[in-house]
């Protein structure tokens, strides 16, 4: 199995066909006759309205990935591999709710949890089962998790003998999000998640120059209750909030935009989903190079990760969803995303089948060279419709983001604000839904008459997590304790002390602490219980002091 993650480490995935079906020949880029308007300019020149390079897909492809997570380490390990063989490019991880909200699997409330939705992964030895064959200084290894992956990925890295300066890979540092969508502030307050975000973020910048940042995290704004405007608006008030206190702690705003990626959705409104990435990249120049003073134009030409959207997907009639994650996905790609992750039909079911996953591939790789969609940069650009969607997008969301700040960030996110807003678009979306305004097929109109033969599901050994607890826990007897003690007295002090703790971090998971550990001292550090359920006593207790 190691040969398919080493031939992903010099992939080179080029359009091969810039001719349209019919045989004419297509130019890089189009355009009205003339000087190009200043406000749409042209690809990968400032303000960025048209794409991010010139040429876009014809000179590089975006990259074309099928997220995994389930079970044990070795499970997902597998999960990836049939990923690779059927043409993903690259490897993108997604851990369980456990792991990501740093609970560990032998947490005593939580065991029919583990590994579902994603991948146990409690310690760095998992991570190491998880990427056995895989160069991290070669292969790009995207995390969908906020905290702990970019520590994690560094211990990984370093008991495996690699420095973390050559460490390749990405995470989604953007901690708010995660007070906002679903775990809320009992278990990160606003406080604490920013701060955890800047200490992210400063640490990777300064000692691991080719990883990349997700953010901020718009996808799960979006798919908590956004429209394309709230999203712009929310997304960039959190980045702008957060590059302000990096410059405030001495970091050079270059240093760090360039390797920022927002992380997008693409709903099924194709022409708005593809207004709201003109507008979003234009925005963010403008506001780099005017507000920030970014002259790096690496800094002002934004990179967009995009996955199209899990929560326009329906139960009924299942397959429907093939036709609503290729119209976004074509959405995202005539936007000008750089990366796209497309939804499988039956997420509304479970976790995804390899059948499912196979075809989000097999999509993609139809609209990348089947239907000339990826031979032209901004094919749309010029359109009337477009063009005045784009603006009006862009005009919404600056009015919406000098709102949110003129509260202030933090305290929009700390008093409800934000969330109201979240609230107010599923309310309206669904009173639409239940009056037949808006109509979603298979859910409130063209229902399927009668039962329906039951969904296929994914079904995995269950026999392998326990046996991955079970290790999980032999390994915490196990391991070198005064080594551990050690590194978490460490930790503790450097969290308490208010410094940044990251560097900290790795050292203790590299001496077999747990993410539950680690993250639960941190906690403890800054006052609040070691476990944010308050079941589980700290092995630490002493640090409370």
């Amino acid at each position: 199995m190691d040969h398919i993650f080493t031939n992903l480490e010099d992939l080179e995935v080029r359009l091969n066909r810039t001719r349209t079906w019919g045989g004419l020949e297509n130019e890089a880029v189009y355009g009205p006759e003339g000087p190009v308007a200043e406000d749409i300019g042209a690809p990968g020149g400032y303000p960025f309205t048209r794409g991010a390079y010139s040429q876009m897909y014809r000179s590089r492809m975006w990259t074309l990935r099928n997220i995994v997570g389930y079970g044990a380490p070795e499970d997902t390990r597998e999960g990836l591999a049939k990923v690779i063989e059927n043409g993903g490019t690259g490897i993108d991880v997604v851990v369980d709710p456990l792991t990501t909200q740093n609970i560990d699997p032998d947490h005593p409330a939580f065991e029919a949890e583990i590994g579902l939705d994603g991948c146990s992964l409690p310690t760095a030895r998992d991570g190491e089962r998880l990427l056995d064959g895989v160069d991290m200084t070669r292969v790009d290894v995207a995390w969908h998790w906020a905290l702990m992956a970019y520590p994690m990925s560094a211990a990984i890295a370093r008991r495996k003998g690699h420095d973390i300066r050559d460490m390749q890979g990405s995470h989604m540092p953007d901690m708010l999000q995660q007070t906002l969508c679903g775990w809320g502030p009992s278990l990160f307050p606003a406080q604490m998640a920013h701060k955890a975000a800047l200490d992210a973020i400063e640490y990777c910048a300064t000692h691991s120059p080719k990883w990349a940042l997700g953010m901020p995290q718009a996808y799960d704004l979006r798919e908590r209750g956004l429209s394309p405007v709230g999203e712009i608006a929310v997304g960039m008030a959190i980045v702008k909030q957060t590059l302000r206190d990096l410059v405030a702690r001495g970091m050079a705003v270059d240093q760090v935009a360039q390797r920022i990626a927002w992380v997008s959705t693409a709903d099924i409104d194709l022409f708005e989903e593809v207004a709201k990435f003109r507008a979003l990249r234009r925005l963010w120049a403008r506001t780099l190079r005017d507000e920030f003073g970014a002259t790096d134009p690496r800094s002002q030409r934004l990179r967009i990760a995009c996955h199209t959207s899990g929560k326009s997907l329906v139960y009924a009639q299942p397959l429907n969803n093939l036709t609503r994650t290729a119209i976004q996905s074509l959405a995202a790609i005539l936007g000008g995303v750089q990366s796209l992750e497309a939804c499988t039909y039956d997420e509304p079911i479970g976790v995804p089948t390899h059948e499912a996953r196979d075809l989000a591939i097999r999509q993609q790789q139809i609209l990348a060279n089947e239907c000339g969609v990826a031979g032209v940069a901004d094919p749309l650009g010029g359109s009337w419709y477009v063009e005045d969607l784009t603006n009006r997008v862009e005009n919404e969301a600056v009015a919406l983001l000098a709102r949110i700040e003129e509260i202030g960030t933090l305290k929009a996110i700390e008093d409800g604000f934000v969330e109201s807003l979240m609230d107010e678009y599923n309310l309206a979306y669904q009173k639409e839904l239940d009056a037949g305004e808006r109509i979603v097929i298979g859910l409130n109109r063209h229902r399927p008459n009668g039962p329906e033969p039951a969904p296929q599901r994914f079904f995995f050994d269950r026999e392998g997590t326990r046996a991955h607890v079970a290790r999980f826990r032999q390994l915490k007897e196990q391991r070198d304790q005064t080594l551990l003690r050690d590194r978490i007295d460490t930790l503790h002090a450097v969290a308490r002390a208010g410094g940044n703790p990251f560097g900290p971090m790795i050292d203790a998971l590299v001496a077999d602490a747990s993410v539950a550990e680690v993250w639960g001292v941190v906690r403890q550090a800054q006052g609040l219980p070691y476990d944010p359920y308050g079941i589980v006593h700290s092995p630490f207790d002493k640090l409370a002091a």
